[in-house]
């Protein structure tokens, strides 16, 4: 889990989402914006240039495993692409053709918890 830039003084809110978006990973949950059933419509120049810059400094294999990559379908329990997913990126348009675009997720949606229950109870 990758809490490497929260502090002691970080906003509640802020630990929050880390937090859970880190335990969705060991749950097992991908990043929602590589969902292999979403079409994105990256502008893959203006995110690499984003993110390989402060405060990132990505390298370009990172950008391309965080951002990009994608499983296969039969890897991953597909769902239809959830914007208000906890474990979604929050993403400008500028990343975009300018159509998509989505801000921070501060909590679980209803579709993670559905998910989460589908999967863990049985």
């Amino acid at each position: 889990m990758n809490y490497g830039w929260l502090r002691p003084a970080s906003p509640e809110q802020e630990l929050q989402r880390v937090v859970l978006h880190e335990f969705g990973h060991a749950l097992g949950f991908i990043h929602e914006h590589q969902n292999p059933i979403n079409a994105i419509p990256w502008n893959r120049d203006a995110v690499i240039r984003d993110l390989s810059g402060p405060p990132n400094n990505w390298s370009l294999d990172v950008i391309e495993r965080n951002m990009f990559q994608v499983p296969r379908l039969h890897e991953v329990i597909g769902t239809p692409l959830d914007m208000n997913s906890i474990m979604m990126y929050p993403i400008p348009a500028s990343w975009t053709n300018g159509q998509f675009s989505v801000g921070l997720n501060n909590d679980l949606s209803p579709a993670d918890c559905t998910l989460v229950r589908q999967v863990y109870s049985s």
